[in-house]
């Protein structure tokens, strides 16, 4: 009698037409477990990811700029292939083109960085910015390391040559071996786009005692790398490192 319950059982079983094939079964269910696993994996991706962005801090574009700088300064070092009348366009591939070309409204490097707005920012010949430091004297003075101020004082850009502004300004420092007075310095020059220069020589009709010259070379409009010259022979007598205030 189980013998017939069991043949009868079968026999159903395969004369049901909405039975599934074992195979097509076996399919669903590893395609069903690889989509859960797939799942897991994104998941525990995505759990990652969080976890990374809590741990480190997010991309200053300023300390992105500044860094691009320096690699740009160690490509020029190593390159030194732009005349003194040139400036770099940068990029990958060096060329170079003369300073006056800079900022006049005409691209003339061929990835067009002799008019980009940054290159073009006459921010640092702002009428009223002010960039002090530490200087150190190399020669020329003998005096202790001090601060020293550079401030624009009036700022005026042709249009019929526009790779420059002329400017004027006034160095001051103090001198701490005379009771801390202060020296004041007219200066008069310009400050050009090519190399983002600032070169200032003595006023005229000022007794030529110095001069300073800034390179904005650290991505940003606030921050240079200065020296005080001597005007006539254009020797260094001391170095600061500005930032405007």
């Amino acid at each position: 009698m189980w013998y017939l319950l069991l043949l009868v059982a079968l026999t159903a079983s395969a004369a049901d037409p909405e039975r599934k094939d074992p195979k097509e079964v076996r399919l669903k269910y590893i395609v069903t477990n690889q989509e859960l696993h797939l799942d897991k994996l994104e998941k525990e991706l995505h759990d990652l990811e969080e976890e990374f962005g809590e741990l480190s801090d997010d991309v200053d574009e300023h300390d992105v700029k500044q860094l691009k700088a320096r690699v740009h300064n160690l490509e020029d070092q190593h390159n030194h292939e732009c005349e003194t009348y040139e400036a770099s366009c940068g990029g990958d591939v060096l060329q170079c083109v003369s300073k006056l070309l800079f900022c006049d409204g005409h691209k003339d490097c061929k990835n067009g960085h002799d008019e980009d707005k940054e290159r073009c920012n006459e921010a640092p010949a702002h009428v009223g910015s002010s960039f002090t430091g530490v200087a150190t004297w190399d020669s020329c003075e003998d005096l202790l390391p001090h601060h020293v101020v550079v401030t624009i004082q009036s700022s005026k850009r042709q249009s019929f040559f526009s790779a420059v502004v002329w400017v004027r300004g006034i160095l001051s420092f103090a001198e701490e071996a005379k009771g801390h007075d202060v020296r004041n310095y007219p200066l008069r020059g310009i400050y050009v786009f090519g190399t983002r220069t600032l070169l200032l020589g003595p006023e005229r009709g000022s007794k030529p005692i110095y001069g300073v010259k800034c390179e904005f070379k650290f991505g940003d409009d606030d921050n240079a790398s200065c020296q005080i010259v001597n005007p006539a022979s254009h020797h260094v007598c001391a170095h600061f490192q500005a930032s405007r205030y």
